[in-house]
């Protein structure tokens, strides 16, 4: 008998389908969410292509016990299991595991914590100490004996730190994958950026590490911002912020090119937003409510020479006008 053949289906799409399957087995989606789902399976054959494979492979879960599922999924938590169960259904789909990890869609999904796009988080730890966690981002919490550590997959996070608890004093780090953040009684945020983190203190100070042999490490003080990567620490600059604009519930661009706040945007709105490369330059200003997208690409087209197109439910084009 001839083998079936399945055409090839593009990571992120599979990605989103497994994204959206998830939402929908949450069991407490909105009709806008319903209806958002629906626009995205209409918006492209390969969509349906992408949830028909998610859902064949979702059925061979159905079969399995309880507690056989925990212990295959490793993780006794709900919301852990159900991420860990689709990140087998997308392996079972053809992806490797290094497309798994490096997929900004996936990389977060079996964090301890994790935010989805257009949602922030507030988590206060055992030590005291007040995370809040940026849209689209995911975070480890590791609290041994000797060490108080957040590991940052992906996206942005503001923390107050507190004294330790326990009496021990144990250190307060941020790991990212291009190196530590150690508090020194302090607010911070560290942003995991494409190849690069960036951390910004708005009190106190923090020790900056980059994870490559014999790099040098830096501090930085209350006001100042550096970003880095595995080798080196770039120049330091000035920070007049509070915290970051984000948890005051604000996207902020300082004479920002417009390529990089719409990649900004995209933690904020579902679906696509595309940019035309002769437009990326154009500088922006202002602070945008991260919570009304629509009024924001509004903006964008009273303030500078762009066309906002919606080419799809959940396709928006930014061209020139």
């Amino acid at each position: 008998m001839a083998k079936r053949h399945h055409p090839d289906i593009h990571p992120r799409i599979l990605a989103e389908a497994a994204e959206w399957f998830a939402v929908l087995e949450s069991g407490a989606t909105s009709q806008t969410e319903q209806q958002q789902w629906q626009a995205w399976l209409a918006s492209h054959p390969a969509h349906w292509a992408a949830w028909s494979r998610v859902e064949f492979f979702t059925h061979k879960f159905d079969g399995l016990p309880t507690q056989t599922a925990a212990a295959a999924l490793g993780s006794p938590d709900m919301q852990r299991r159900q991420a860990l169960k689709n990140l087998a259904i997308l392996a079972a789909v053809g992806l490797s595991g290094f497309e798994l990890w490096r997929s900004d869609y996936l990389r977060g999904w079996r964090a301890d914590y994790r935010t989805g796009i257009g949602a922030t988080r507030s988590l206060s730890l055992a030590d005291g100490s007040r995370i809040e966690m940026d849209a689209a981002s995911a975070i480890d919490v590791d609290f041994s004996t000797d060490l108080r550590r957040i590991r940052l997959l992906s996206g942005e996070i503001y923390i107050e730190t507190a004294p330790d608890s326990n009496g021990q004093h144990r250190p307060f780090v941020v790991d990212s994958a291009e190196g530590r953040v150690r508090a020194i009684g302090t607010r911070f945020s560290v942003h995991q950026q494409h190849e690069e983190s960036q951390t910004s203190v708005y009190a106190g100070a923090v020790e900056i590490t980059p994870s490559g042999p014999g790099a040098s490490h830096q501090t930085l003080s209350a006001g100042q911002q550096a970003q880095f990567n595995a080798q080196a620490i770039a120049p330091i600059q000035a920070t007049e912020l509070n915290q970051p604009a984000w948890t005051q519930g604000f996207l902020l661009a300082d004479n920002q090119p417009l390529g990089e706040f719409v990649v900004q945007l995209k933690r904020y709105r579902h679906g696509y937003i595309t940019c035309a490369p002769e437009i990326a330059e154009l500088r922006i200003v202002g602070a945008y409510p991260i919570h009304d997208t629509d009024r924001i690409l509004a903006e964008l087209e009273k303030t500078l020479p762009v066309k906002v197109s919606q080419v799809s439910p959940l396709w928006v084009r930014i061209e020139r006008r």
